[in-house]
């Protein structure tokens, strides 16, 4: 008998274990956690609980699929939760849980502490037991399934952990004027560009892909918020929060990964796009200067809609009516609504005649190059769901930061070089 459920205030959460006859486990009620024991009497569970060094007293009863649960005054019905289907491959940072195949009995692999186990495990009371071993050593553990997700515990270790991301097999490049890799991100040749563009910024879930496997990448990109509401909040929204120099790991990562896989020859290679490349990718032409900094809005009236001002329809996401909802006293431009107070998801919008999203708006990208010659700024390009200033939002606009800066409206896109038709 295992239950463990939530009433719709997620109030309380009960989970109860076979011990020797009796019953052990724990109570969340009101956030507070507590032990308790209990026994079976009369078709019922009853038992204590302590809470704030006072035991209270507790019943349980089973109906079906429910437990109705009363404390003193308090009383909930409860619903079952029921293990996710396990397969593929579940981890976090410090431990990777391959399944073969699906349960009720489960075997695989493990990564953990720097070395790989065998393990075979079953549901149990609502979770799933069972043990890993290298060689005669064995070690037992847990996924215990808590209303925060699935916790991987063993000894006196436990993490969340959740599904890795799965990885495509890209096919070959070879003259292809689209092309998807291992993480599902999708580039395009720009005409007169040497590099193949992200059709997107880099989203939430290729992020994700390359934090899991990555001890040492800054969280900051997790659970993003501007005075509350939530930024880049679904894996298809643009990541947030990433330096210049986080873009460039990533980058540099996936390089090394798709180069193993044979996805990518010796000569190809991710990158952040240059800002003359990034100009050519919006449909910017002649400008003049030697350096970013020397072309910022020199080029008048030239969006990445078009040349009207005030944007019409809904061509991008820009700080807009919605924003002014959510932020009071926020600047927005007039008349203007894209349907998003922050990020929207990639490829909300129409594509330019590259086929490239979000060129403009959603958010600031990072650019390869240095904004001048002192070389203390990096340059971003295209405005962000932050933005209405006209000038802010002309094709010309250079933004900039420090390299190690971190946004809340700033992201990033990628290059493939050595993977164009041209």
């Amino acid at each position: 008998m295992a239950q463990q459920g939530e009433k719709i205030e997620q109030s309380v959460e009960v989970r109860l274990k076979p011990d020797a006859g009796r019953w052990k486990g724990t109570i969340v009620l009101m956030g507070e956690s507590c032990n308790l024991s209990a026994e079976t009497k009369a078709g019922r569970v009853e038992g204590l609980f302590v809470e704030a060094g006072q035991a209270a007293p507790f019943t349980a009863t089973v109906e079906g699929d429910k437990l109705h649960f009363t404390s003193g005054k308090f009383e909930a019905t409860l619903a079952r939760q029921s293990l996710p289907k396990f397969d593929g491959s579940w981890g976090s940072k410090k431990v990777i849980i391959g399944f073969d195949g699906s349960g009720p009995r489960y075997t695989g692999r493990i990564k953990y502490g720097g070395l790989g186990f065998t393990f075979a495990a079953e549901e149990i009371a609502g979770d799933l037991e069972g043990v890993f071993k290298i060689g005669q050593t064995s070690y037992p553990f847990t996924l215990a399934n808590e209303q925060r997700g699935i916790v991987f515990e063993t000894g006196d270790f436990s993490e969340l952990i959740h599904p890795l991301a799965a990885r495509y097999k890209a096919l070959p490049l070879g003259s292809r004027q689209t092309w998807t890799n291992t993480l599902g991100m999708v580039f395009r040749t720009v005409p007169g560009v040497g590099v193949l563009f992200s059709i997107w910024d880099t989203r939430v879930r290729d992020y994700t892909a390359y934090d899991e496997v990555n001890e040492k990448v800054d969280d900051a990109w997790r659970n993003v918020e501007w005075s509350g509401v939530r930024v880049s909040g679904g894996p298809d929204h643009p990541v947030t929060m990433v330096s210049w120099e986080d873009a460039t790991a990533f980058c540099k990562w996936l390089t090394a990964q798709e180069q193993a896989d044979g996805i990518l020859t010796a000569t190809q290679s991710y990158r952040l796009p240059t800002d003359a490349e990034w100009s050519a990718a919006v449909g910017l032409q002649g400008e003049t200067g030697a350096m970013p900094k020397d072309k910022d809005m020199k080029v008048k009236g030239v969006y990445p809609w078009g040349t009207n001002w005030p944007p019409t329809g809904r061509v991008g996401n820009y700080a807009d009516a919605t924003a002014k909802r959510s932020f009071s006293g926020c600047t927005v431009i007039e008349g203007y609504d894209d349907g998003y107070a922050t990020t929207s998801p990639v490829g909300s919008f129409n594509a330019n005649r590259f086929g490239l999203y979000d060129m403009g708006g959603n958010v600031w990208q990072w650019c390869e190059d240095w904004y001048d010659n002192d070389q203390k700024y990096r340059v971003l390009r295209g405005a962000s769901w932050d933005n209405c200033d006209p000038d802010n939002l002309l094709s010309s606009c250079r933004f900039n930061g420090t390299p190690d800066g971190r946004r809340n409206y700033i992201g990033f896109r990628c290059v493939l070089v050595g993977g164009s038709s041209r």
